[in-house]
């Protein structure tokens, strides 16, 4: 059995129906956004062991593959000796258990590393750095110009080297629980990567086609070879002379809607947002305790509107979609989650949003049907 876990792992990347699945952690969910460049340990932690105990025995170190195997060829054969009438009893679950392990690929917020950074530059998506005291970004003198480039480019060293810092500590600790994991930072890395609102962008979101085809391509590679990925928010350039942000949220969007990656757009199941609270609310749940979770979503294929999906009655109510919120958040919030998720249901992938360690969370990371999961907000297209 171990031998057969092993072969499995070693042809996994040649196989056709392989499913990745996309999760997006919130930086506040992986760090104390109030306080600069702290991070939350016990989250990462949990975070971790979640994803080494849910991706599949290829992403593994060897030892810890070895060990995997071999547990999970018992825990096979043990299915293998339950009878039909305990599979009906266990329902989806044990269903859900005997999926084959997905590939994974990680893309986490910048949280207190990076936000505290760009929010002193000014810093925000869609918007290029504003000189202190609220100069003009755009000077029309060419020494006036040659500053603000500076301040531009410091803005976006500095947010960078903050953002990395955080990446290089998810990824160490991915490591340390067995995942062969990998950073990718997808700013000036990428050719013509460009920030969110880019008038070098083919959309508002999409970072530029091409260059997100290249990132795309990049992820692909590595999971082909075995290797996690794992992509931070960044801040990059907004064109020549200006920096902007590239956000976590804009970075989903932008590989489940990149049109020339059917290579690894196809075989994604999922997009997953794991964040500070248990779902969308009908307001902010931080400040208003009577806000009320919202279970289900539906998202219309031709408007792309969302509407409220209330015990699947199709009943659609108009409320304000409240998340968390933060001061130092310049990445949009709960509103680019939307736009994003919007895109995933168009390109018909389901998009879950859930609280970071939870039992719920890892219910779906694992695969288990949403009817049998307790919190979260599910959003699928609408019939």
């Amino acid at each position: 059995m171990k031998r057969r876990r092993e072969e499995e792992a070693n042809n996994y990347n040649n196989n056709n129906d392989e499913e990745i699945i996309i999760i997006k952690i919130g930086g506040s969910s992986i760090t104390n956004k109030a306080v600069e460049e702290t991070l939350n340990q016990d989250a990462i932690n949990w975070f971790a062991s979640l994803i080494s105990g849910c991706v599949h025995t290829s992403f593994l170190h060897h030892t810890s593959a070895s060990s995997s195997s071999s547990s999970d060829g018992d825990n096979i054969e043990e299915e293998e000796k339950t009878t039909s009438s305990d599979t009906q009893q266990e329902g989806s679950s044990s269903s859900s258990r005997k999926k084959k392990k997905p590939k994974i690929v990680v893309i986490h917020g910048a949280g207190s590393f990076g936000h505290h950074s760009a929010k002193r530059y000014g810093l925000q998506c869609g918007k290029q750095a504003v000189l202190s005291g609220g100069a003009s970004p755009h000077p029309d003198s060419s020494s006036n110009l040659q500053m603000s480039k500076r301040y531009q480019m410091e803005a976006l060293s500095k947010t960078r080297h903050s953002v990395q810092k955080l990446n290089a500590a998810m990824v160490q600790t991915l490591l340390d629980y067995g995942v062969n994991a990998v950073g990718i930072s997808p700013g000036v890395s990428i050719p013509g990567m460009r920030a969110y609102g880019s008038s070098s962008s083919s959309s508002s979101s999409s970072g530029g086609a091409a260059a997100m085809d290249l990132l795309c391509e990049s992820i692909r590679q590595s999971l082909d070879a075995g290797l996690l990925p794992v992509i931070h928010g960044d801040a990059c350039l907004l064109d020549d002379n200006d920096a902007g942000i590239l956000g976590g949220d804009t970075l989903v969007e932008g590989l489940v809607g990149s049109s020339n990656n059917t290579k690894m757009k196809e075989h994604v199941r999922n997009v997953i947002f794991i964040t500070d609270v248990a779902g969308v609310f009908s307001s902010d749940p931080k400040r208003n305790s009577n806000a009320r979770l919202i279970r289900s979503l539906k998202v219309d294929m031709m408007t792309g509107e969302v509407a409220i999906d209330d015990n699947n009655s199709e009943e659609v109510g108009k409320m304000e979609i409240g998340g968390s919120s933060h001061a130092h958040d310049v990445t949009g919030g709960l509103k680019a989650k939307l736009g994003a998720a919007v895109t995933a249901v168009q390109c018909g992938k389901d998009v879950i949003i859930v609280q970071c360690c939870s039992t719920s969370a890892e219910k779906f990371v694992q695969g288990h049907d949403p009817s049998t999961v307790e919190e979260g907000t599910v959003i699928t297209r609408k019939l």
